[in-house]
């Protein structure tokens, strides 16, 4: 095996690498440039991230970052662009929304999947929320936007499958997605003071019921 093929870059940035670097020394630097780029946006967040350090980090010169990356805003497009890969996933794999308590059960189940990607993936999605508050033309904000607009079209159907009188299924869907992203934030950031069992059922008791009504927790 060539020491190439040893040093190639982390699956986790496989989507990126494929698609911005075709040599194995451009796709080493790349990862590390990633790798680099994520340390600074949870060390400081999107106002506070900075190309250099970034650079510096990664061991190379501050103009190598822009053959790869046009701005700071494109290396956060491109994190999150892997970060959607595992949400999209998660957030698409509600099932079939039902009454009573197994229906509440499924809700949760997939819950915690969705939970544990807004988590583990915390900082990526603050700098996404101050990219979309700080500028007007976020090429990583419209991402963002995109995806939840996929995300949300998909809880909308579910909810529209149900027949639940007296719901605009695409209102409730933007409501559902926005409560869990945000209490997701807040714990990430610390102002939420919850472990992850309470904030996961809290979560699906709220979707639960907001669309069948207080029978959610009848056995």
């Amino acid at each position: 095996m060539s020491s190439d093929a040893l040093a190639e870059p982390p699956e986790r940035w496989a989507r990126t690498v494929a698609q911005r670097a075709s040599r194995a020394h451009g796709r080493r630097t790349l990862a590390r440039l990633l790798d680099s780029g994520l340390a600074e946006l949870t060390t400081h967040g999107y106002h506070g991230a900075r190309m250099a350090r970034i650079a510096k980090r990664a061991g190379t010169a501050h103009g190598t970052v822009y053959v790869y990356f046009s701005s700071k805003d494109d290396l956060l497009g491109a994190i999150h662009a892997e970060v959607d890969a595992e949400l999209q996933p998660a957030m698409l794999a509600l099932p079939a929304l039902e009454r009573g308590r197994p229906g509440y059960d499924q809700i949760r189940a997939w819950m915690v999947g969705v939970c544990d990607v807004f988590q583990r993936h915390g900082a990526v999605m603050q700098a996404v929320a101050e990219a979309l508050s700080d500028e007007e033309d976020s090429s990583a904000g419209r991402a963002a936007l995109r995806s939840l607009g996929r995300c949300t079209s998909h809880i909308a159907e579910r909810i529209r499958a149900t027949g639940a009188p007296g719901l605009d299924p695409t209102v409730a869907a933007l409501c559902i997605f926005a409560l869990i992203e945000g209490a997701n934030r807040s714990v990430f950031r610390g102002e939420l003071l919850v472990d992850r069992d309470d904030l996961v059922t809290g979560l699906a008791e709220f979707v639960h019921r907001s669309i069948f009504g207080v029978e959610t927790q009848q056995a």
